[in-house]
């Protein structure tokens, strides 16, 4: 039972004087292991230090050793000056120094961190004849505090500080500006199709490209600039004290071209660009969250005039990216109020000019602007997620008009419905299984799809994408490579995948008897295209002439405002029975 302490007479017993009290006080005190504690003099010597000191401090001495020596005989200078400074100050002022975490510097062993607490040293007469402490090893308490500051303001993956960090340098940045005029550069990165990267070989390749992306940004810059991580694909950098008119733009040239440099990941030969924005400011007083979204709007007007460049902020991109985002919210309202419709363009036998089949085109039937054209809405889809939920209704409702189109008489057995395909639909493994659905939903043969990829789609992969296009052929699905010619693995792609269908380029097709290089390409084209038992079509045709030199060459299938532009389905039907077709 608890109760008052009673005293117990047959127990040891303390000492009767009160100095023998105090001594064995101190002892007990100073025999405490672990703890630094020490006394020391007016200029410093020590005069008593304890066990834990010895143990820790001076290893190997005894305590008649170290009495008389200073901080200079075991510390580093630096450490040494400053802690002689700390009780200076003490023994002027009368006033401890409590809790103070700094650094120890060893000269034969690593440097740690110590928790110390200092007081005046006073005489019986009050007098400050030294100081007297304790310190303690605090350094795991100290470490894992920075591991969490880290962590706190670092990207996990790539090491680089984060968007916290970022505004915080940003603003700091800025600030400067007041004391050294001068111009700082803000660069918003963003990667150019990473998500076929990610999907195709997977997040761990992913990852590490993410990593080389950091590091090739990291050694463009300058030691002065920051490089963030703002998440996803998309980096920042900052760059200070920038005076010459041309430096942004050199930075932009180099951070563009340090991104594009090809590198080797988990056996896979991969290109990676990216597409940047650049704002430059003089003005202490701007805005950081502005500033970086004038520079996100410059990095956007990069992507629509090419990806793999960078653009310098004009207020006219503000207005434009204000402008995107309007388009982005009015199209996701458009796939929910089934504002998309599809128009179909035909494709026709070159030797008899019959009907062979039809690619369906996307179009956005907006309550206010009227019939938008792809190119318009596309891009911005890709940039936004939305391409997925374009490309799946342009799959099932192609299908669902081809469907309608067979319960009729007169067309032809080996008719065929093409549809174009993005790269986010190639890399996503189960996309087969979506197609065959599709097909049996509207009972259609797979022979009857033509699916189109353009070549630029296949540029630096050589996974996801073409695993999918295996599996889409060995389904019965023909494959058709769409825009031949713009790209620059053409043969090897030829090598490698089962293709039915190559339509050349319009970009030949225009100059086609006007060049005699130009001819002869095509040429070739057809004949290789032919002894691999493809089907050549020329698209674009709007000219007689292209039409015979087409035909003069044993091209075999053409579509073009030459002979129809993208017509609604119930006008498909005039040439269902092999009719001639006419210019639009």
């Amino acid at each position: 039972m608890a109760g008052r302490p009673r005293s117990s007479p047959d127990g040891p017993k303390l000492p009767t004087s009160r100095e023998a009290i105090r001594q064995l006080c101190i002892e007990n005190l100073l025999e405490l292991p672990g703890e630094h504690i020490f006394f020391k003099d007016r200029e410093g010597h020590f005069i008593l230090v304890s066990r834990g000191f010895l143990e820790d401090q001076a290893p190997g001495l005894s305590a008649a050793e170290v009495i008389g020596k200073t901080d200079f005989d075991f510390f580093g200078e630096q450490h040494a000056q400053a802690a002689f400074e700390d009780e200076q100050r003490i023994i002027r002022t009368g006033q401890p120094m409590i809790g103070k975490i700094e650094r120890e510097t060893h000269r034969d062993r690593e440097d740690c961190w110590v928790l110390t607490t200092k007081f005046p040293l006073r005489s019986r007469e009050g007098e400050t004849i030294g100081v007297f402490g304790i310190s303690r090893d605090v350094t795991a308490q100290v470490v894992a505090e920075q591991a969490l500051t880290f962590q706190s303001l670092h990207d996990s993956v790539t090491g680089l500080v984060n968007r916290i960090a970022l505004r915080d340098r940003l603003s700091q940045a800025l600030t400067a500006l007041d004391r050294r005029p001068g111009r700082i550069a803000l660069l918003f990165i963003d990667l150019d199709n990473y998500k076929v990267i990610n999907d195709s070989f997977g997040h761990d390749i992913g990852d590490k490209v993410l990593c080389e992306v950091g590091r090739r940004l990291t050694a463009v810059s300058r030691r002065a600039d920051t490089v963030a991580r703002l998440g996803g694909d998309e980096f920042v950098m900052i760059c200070t004290d920038l005076h010459d008119d041309d430096d942004p733009r050199l930075v932009g040239d180099r951070v563009v071209r340090a991104v594009a440099h090809p590198f080797v990941e988990g056996g896979f030969d991969l290109t990676v660009t990216a597409s940047a924005g650049i704002v430059v400011t003089d003005d202490p007083n701007a805005d950081p969250g502005q500033l970086l979204r004038d520079a996100d709007a410059a990095m956007y007007g990069a992507k629509v005039a090419g990806k793999n460049r960078f653009e310098v902020f004009s207020p006219s991109l503000r207005s434009e990216a204000a402008a995107s985002l309007v388009l982005e919210s009015e199209l996701r309202q458009a796939l929910d109020a089934s504002q998309l419709f599809l128009l179909y363009q035909p494709l026709f036998s070159i030797e008899d000019r019959t009907l062979r089949g039809v690619e369906a085109l996307v179009r956005w039937r907006h309550p206010t602007r009227g019939v938008i054209l792809p190119d318009a809405f596309i891009h911005l889809a890709e940039e936004r997620g939305l391409i997925g939920r374009i490309d799946n209704f342009v799959l099932d409702e192609a299908c669902r008009q081809l469907a309608e189109w067979l319960t009729q008489d007169g067309w032809p057995d080996d008719f065929t419905i093409a549809v174009n395909l993005s790269g986010r639909e190639l890399v996503d493994p189960g996309f087969t299984e979506v197609v065959a659905k599709i097909l049996a939903r509207h009972d259609l043969e797979p022979s009857r799809l033509c699916l189109e990829i353009a070549e630029t789609t296949l540029n630096g992969d050589a996974g996801g994408v073409e695993q999918t296009l295996a599996a889409l052929s060995a389904y019965g699905v023909r494959l058709a490579i769409d825009d031949f010619g713009t790209g620059y693995s053409t043969l090897a792609h030829l090598r490698r995948l089962r293709v039915d269908v190559l339509k050349i380029d319009r970009s030949f097709i225009e100059r086609i008897g006007r060049s005699t290089r130009d001819s002869e390409i095509i040429n070739a084209i057809t004949m290789m295209s032919h002894a691999l038992g493809m089907l050549v079509v020329g698209e674009g045709i709007e000219t007689t002439g292209q039409s015979d030199e087409l035909a003069s060459i044993d091209c075999d299938q053409v579509q073009g405002f030459l002979f129809a532009r993208p017509l609604p389905a119930e006008a498909i039907t005039e040439f269902r029975d092999g009719g001639t077709p006419h210019p639009a």
